[in-house]
């Protein structure tokens, strides 16, 4: 199958050069868990050139339940060696490359990055991914917690620093409560303000989507 009818359909949303600057462009997703699992695998089907996959954990049988790239055989595995092999079997055109690393105040993010997914679950996490970052990249937060979730975009040396905005948050104490659809609710808005960045522009800068899945609402905070 040719690229051309691969991405026929999306092509009728965004045309043809946009689908080419998606195919000319590298993504780091940090985090390769319930949200950049799912972030992963759109941007995979989008047609994104490069993707690389950063994380140091092991795929766990807590993890089937949300983490939508992995299955019972990979339970044992580095997160990032299947879902590498898994994101190239969707597309053999993505070249997604495999990050074994934690993200800390020593991460050093890949050069010629265009966008960067923050799927951390740590704040501490975070914080060290967009303070690793160079001036003008561009980081698209999410996160999830039980039935509330949200996705934040900012501009490395334009908005203000993600610790500032979230100085004073508390991590959750043990497992975050999860379910299998809230993931992948927030991580298709995540993914689609990936391909929105790379396109020509975020439409969440500076600005909070907060999504509440008990009663389906959504809200934007000024950031």
């Amino acid at each position: 199958m040719t690229g051309g009818e691969r991405y026929s359909r999306q092509v009728l949303v965004w045309g043809e050069e946009n689908q080419r600057m998606l195919e000319r462009s590298a993504i780091l997703i940090a985090g390769v868990g319930g949200l950049g699992a799912t972030v992963a695998q759109l941007m995979a089907r989008a047609g994104v050139g490069m993707l690389y996959l950063a994380d140091h954990g092991v795929v766990d049988w807590p993890d089937l339940n949300r983490q939508l790239l992995y299955d019972e055989g990979d339970v044992g595995q580095k997160k990032v060696t299947a879902a590498a092999r898994k994101i190239m079997a969707i597309n053999g055109a993505v070249q997604a490359i495999p990050l074994d690393v934690r993200i800390d105040g020593a991460f050093t993010p890949p050069a010629g990055i265009n966008c960067v997914a923050d799927c951390l679950d740590s704040f501490s996490g975070r914080f060290a991914l967009f303070n690793s970052l160079a001036d003008g990249t561009i980081l698209i937060h999410g996160a999830i917690q039980g039935d509330h979730g949200q996705v934040l975009t900012l501009v490395k040396g334009v908005s203000r620093p993600i610790d500032e905005i979230f100085a004073g948050s508390r991590q959750p104490a043990g497992p975050i409560p999860v379910t299998p659809a809230g993931p992948a609710v927030i991580a298709g808005y995540m993914a689609h303000e990936l391909t929105r960045a790379i396109r020509g522009g975020p439409g969440l800068a500076d600005r909070v989507l907060v999504v509440d899945l008990t009663d389906y609402s959504c809200s934007f905070l000024d950031v």
